[in-house]
C-alpha cells in the first residue's frame, strides 16, 4: 500500500488519515451511522428560504412554510405610492434559494407568484 506525505489512506476516493480509516473499519453498522450523523452535523448547511427572507419596506410576511426544495410564502405588499388600498394581498409565492457561484454573489431568492390567498 502506498502512502502520500500526509499519511492518507490509499483507498479510492479516500482522503482520511490511515489511523482514522482503520478505526472506522472496526465499527459496527450502528456506530458507523452515528459517525455519519455526527459528521453531517459538523458540515455547514446551505441557507434556507427562511434564513434569507427579509420583508421589503411596506411588505408584511404573514406565513412561511418550508417544503422540500422551496418554501410557501404568504405576504401582503404595497404597489404604487398613494394607493389607498395598499397593502395588497395576501399573495402566495413559491420561493426557492438560487446559488450563483459563478459571479460570487452568493445565494439569492427566486420568487414564483402562485396567486391570491382567499
Amino acid at each position: 500500500m502506498s502512502q502520500d506525505s500526509d499519511n492518507r489512506s490509499d483507498s479510492p476516493g479516500s482522503s482520511l488519515p490511515d489511523d482514522l480509516a482503520e478505526r472506522l473499519s472496526d465499527l459496527s453498522e450502528s456506530e458507523l451511522r452515528a459517525v455519519i450523523s455526527h459528521a453531517e452535523s459538523l458540515l455547514p448547511r446551505p441557507p434556507t428560504v427562511t434564513d434569507l427572507l427579509e420583508a421589503r419596506p411596506g411588505e408584511e410576511i404573514l406565513d412561511v412554510e418550508e417544503r422540500d426544495g422551496y418554501a410557501k410564502v404568504v405576504k401582503r405588499q404595497p404597489c404604487a405610492q398613494g394607493c389607498e388600498e395598499c397593502p395588497h394581498g395576501p399573495y402566495l409565492y413559491h420561493v426557492r434559494v438560487e446559488n450563483h457561484p459563478e459571479d460570487g454573489a452568493g445565494p439569492s431568492l427566486h420568487w414564483e407568484f402562485v396567486g391570491l390567498v382567499k
